[in-house]
């Protein structure tokens, strides 16, 4: 397969994702989430190689983390198991669109990931690091170990993806704006959302959200509006992309599936029109599904 071209680092997560809910007790489905492995694993699935960084327990629910990437095609050397430390959880309650999460990751594996654990040189070898402000929020150690891979790519040819991704049931507001803001001028390629970057901006207007991200001196901005489709900008172009046909019945992950969707096009095409045509697609069809895994498309389903 060959060293991977896209890494994304952060902390994948199991779902429990509520399936039916009654007057005594909720019954919940398992599956499989966390930001940045949804994003990573839609970029495998668009063809593009890729890894994951991070660290998952020893219990059995690492293990299946473990099997879901080998059989997506995620590389795993750069994924880290601590045997007597526990892997995350997430419990969520489906909506077309918005959000509705429960965590339980305290002292998981993940989060005592720190940045002496980067694996340095296979940083340097790839095209993209994808990361995000919630890998940011998992705890102190993953924040720094987050900051310091972003100044890895800075030292290379890498490009640095963020995704601003803001869970404020995992820290408070302005513990995230000095995190990110930290991060930002390092950025190439930001992915705000336009309702979480109202409240890390203070901004309403799309284009303005646009501006305030690309002064940090990203060369590509795409600002996610969920039924209103994407703007996609750069210096010096700016364009909007409807979103395509869906019926949604579950937003979670579309906006991760889009971010690694776009990555593994914009990596193959350099262009950043196709890119993003093909993404809205592939977020039309998570969204159109249950969980975050389960329903992203395979590039053979993806049709322009």
């Amino acid at each position: 397969m060959g060293n991977p071209e896209i890494l994304a680092l952060g902390e994948a997560l199991i779902e429990f994702l509520c399936v039916q809910e009654d007057e005594h007790r909720p019954l919940y489905k398992q599956g499989f989430g966390g930001d940045t492995s949804n994003a990573i694993i839609a970029a495998a699935r668009q063809g593009a190689r890729t890894g994951y960084i991070s660290a998952v327990g020893g219990d059995q629910f690492g293990k299946e983390l473990f099997k879901l990437w080998q059989e997506e095609g995620v590389a795993t050397e750069t994924t880290n198991i601590y045997p007597t430390d526990p892997t995350g959880v997430y419990f969520v309650h489906p909506h077309a669109s918005g959000r509705c999460f429960s965590y339980a990751r305290r002292g998981s594996a993940a989060s005592l990931y720190r940045p002496d654990c980067l694996p340095e040189q296979q940083i340097r070898n790839a095209k993209v690091l994808h990361t995000s402000a919630i890998s940011q929020s998992i705890s102190p150690n993953m924040c720094a170990a987050v900051q310091r891979a972003a100044e890895i790519t800075r030292d290379c040819e890498t490009l640095f993806s963020f995704d601003t991704n803001l869970r404020l049931n995992l820290w408070h507001l302005n513990e995230a704006k000095a995190a990110i803001k930290c991060v930002l001028p390092i950025a190439d390629i930001i992915f705000p959302s336009d309702d979480e970057a109202e409240q890390l901006t203070g901004l309403s207007d799309p284009d303005a959200i646009i501006d305030h991200f690309l002064h940090y001196g990203a060369q590509i901005v795409v600002l996610k509006r969920g039924a209103k489709g994407v703007v996609v900008a750069t210096p010096t172009d700016r364009f909007t992309v409807a979103p395509a046909p869906s019926n949604p019945v579950d937003s979670t992950g579309a906006g991760d599936s889009f971010a690694g969707a776009f990555l593994a096009y914009y990596l193959e095409t350099s262009d950043i029109h196709i890119a993003a045509n093909y993404a809205v697609k592939v977020a039309a069809g998570t969204v159109s599904g249950f969980g975050a895994i389960d329903p992203i498309p395979y590039r053979r389903q993806v049709i322009i």
